[in-house]
């Protein structure tokens, strides 16, 4: 439901390395079950509440009304190819419920993916993506077959998925900004084939937000696609994420409980 992305030509990836994303994808499964409540498990994992590292939920809304939500974990693991954090989050909408895991680099950039995708019983995504050599090769599974694809990570580059709010976290830049001032980032949509930018300006600090029935302060940032489309984010004075809109859209995620 989320990210507007273009599309470039990408490549198509290798024998031998579709081979390793085969295993990849094909390890994605554990994310269903493992993830029945994220929140719960690594609530007790070293780091948790430290900086770089988060746990909880979102609920996700649209027009006002609650539709869904999402759980999620951020944590610290050692390095591992250049990874040293670890996404996860679970989303559930009606019968749609999304599973993913992202382990990025210190900059946010992707070094391995694993989603999977469900409506009802029937699986209709299964995609695994491992950075090599400069590049970002993945392979999906739909209804309709399978696809390969090789993609120039140029420096910096994040991942936006839909209905993967908890992505919107590695947008927040790490160096400080005056109010106005911004960065541009290259992104990857790899469950769309598609590539873009995204423009993150930094709108207001001390700007506040209501979490858990708390007011709370906190910085609020404009984040522009390449489609045009506008979305919102405020994140405390650590960038953990509170609160998300798509004005155009009708869309926000509101976080269930103040960070700890």
């Amino acid at each position: 439901m989320l990210p507007s992305t273009v599309r470039p030509a990408p490549r198509r990836a290798s024998r031998p390395r579709l081979l390793r994303l085969l295993a990849l994808a094909g390890g994605v499964a554990w994310l269903s079950a493992a993830g029945q409540d994220v929140r719960a498990q690594d609530a007790r994992a070293p780091g948790a509440g430290a900086a770089g590292a988060d746990v909880g939920s979102f609920t996700l809304l649209v027009g006002g009304q609650p539709v869904g939500r999402e759980q999620f974990s951020i944590r610290r693991i050692p390095d591992r190819d250049g990874a040293v954090l670890e996404l996860r989050a679970e989303a559930a909408i009606g019968e749609r419920r999304t599973a993913l895991r992202l382990d990025a680099d210190s900059a946010g950039s992707p070094v391995r993916i694993a989603m999977e995708e469900r409506v009802g019983t029937e699986r209709v995504l299964q995609l695994g993506g491992q950075r090599v050599r400069g590049r970002f090769a993945t392979l999906a599974r739909t209804r309709t077959g399978e696809a390969a694809r090789e993609y120039l990570l140029r420096p910096g580059a994040v991942v936006l998925e839909a209905d993967a709010v908890l992505l919107h976290a590695l947008l927040i830049p790490r160096e400080p900004l005056a109010v106005g001032d911004g960065v541009t980032l290259p992104s990857l949509t790899p469950s769309a084939n598609a590539q873009g930018t995204l423009r993150v300006v930094l709108e207001a600090r001390g700007d506040t937000t209501v979490i858990g029935g708390a007011r709370r302060v906190a910085d609020r940032w404009r984040v522009v696609t390449s489609a045009g489309e506008v979305r919102l984010l405020w994140a405390d004075s650590e960038r953990r994420l509170l609160r998300m809109t798509v004005p155009a859209r009708g869309l926000e995620a509101r976080r269930d409980d103040v960070p700890r």
